[in-house]
Parts: structure tokens; sequence; C-alpha cells
């Protein structure tokens, strides 16, 4: 005998009871949210204003901070190291997530830097990890002008700087992508 469980019980979309006060939804809200997975300071303060319970949005994070949920420097590490993991993001990518996300420029910069500063070859390992990937088993070396250029722009697009993108194909001139 199976029972199936409705979409309304499962996962942090469930809202509190509305007979609460608002300060214990905020709380219920909010606890339930973390639970699910950890979030930055603006992620919740957004989530808050949604259900109209931002009025309770300073004093929640106040208290969450103060219990050691909410602490966006820690959640800037770890998701810039599970950004920047093989074949996933460069740093300008990683960045721009985790700005997006809420976290402050200056912070998800060195969130990344921190990241990659773990990682034997940084920026430049990753890139040309993920180029081999990309590349599907076939030398770099090897690619012709159009592939390399092809392979380029996708790199700069997952967030890899130009140099590291060089570095990665060995030597790529940018004047490659000119070409049709």
């Amino acid at each position: 005998m199976t029972t199936s469980r409705s979409s309304a019980s499962r996962g942090p979309g469930r809202k509190p009871d509305p007979d609460l006060p608002p300060r214990e939804r905020a709380r219920a809200l909010a606890l339930r949210l973390l639970a699910y997975r950890a979030r930055t300071e603006a992620e919740l303060r957004t989530r808050l204003a949604r259900e109209e319970l931002g009025g309770e949005a300073d004093g929640l994070v106040a208290w969450l901070r103060g219990l050691g949920y909410l602490d966006d420097v820690a959640l800037a590490r770890a998701r810039a190291r599970s950004l920047t993991a093989p074949g996933k993001l460069g740093p300008r990518g990683a960045e721009r997530r985790l700005a997006a996300a809420g976290v402050g420029r200056d912070e998800a910069r060195r969130a990344v830097a921190e990241a990659l500063a773990e990682v034997p070859g940084g920026e430049v390992a990753r890139c040309r990890l993920l180029a081999e990937r990309r590349a599907a088993g076939r030398p770099l070396a090897g690619l012709d002008g159009r592939a390399r250029a092809r392979l380029a722009r996708f790199l700069l697009g997952r967030g890899f700087s130009g140099s590291a993108v060089s570095a990665a194909l060995g030597g790529f001139d940018d004047r490659e992508l000119d070409e049709p």
C-alpha cells in the first residue's frame, strides 16, 4: 500500500498557519526556509516581503544571526567552492551568481578568490579541465580555428577570464573569434 504526499507538504513552499501572529509566522517561515537550504540575508528578506512579513525582517535577521543560522560570509564561501568546482563556472560567473543571491560584490570576489586558491593551478586549471571536457576527448591543440573560437566563447560565457582561456587553449589569439 502506497501513500502519496501532496506537493503542498514538500519543500519550503508551505505557508505558516495564518492564525499565528506576524512575528511567529515570520519565524516559522524563516526557519523552514533555512532548514531546506542556506540563504543569504537578502534572499530571506525578499521572501518575507513576498509573504507580507517585511516589517518583521530586521528583528528576525538579528535573531537568526545571533543563533548562527544566517551567515552571508560562510554561505558565500561554501557556494563559491561549489560554483567553481571542476566543470562549473569561472570566477566571474561565480561572482555574478553570488551577487544575484544578495552577497556583496567585494565579499563575493573574496569568497571566489579563496575557493580558487584551494585548487592547484587555480582558474587556469579549472578552465583547462572544462575545455578538455567540452572538447570531448579531442586534443585542444588539434582544434581548428572555428572550434577553438566556439570553445573560447563558451569558456568566456562561463565566467573565465580572457587570460585563463588563452592559457587553457594554448596561446589562443582573440582574432580567431572574428572568423566566420
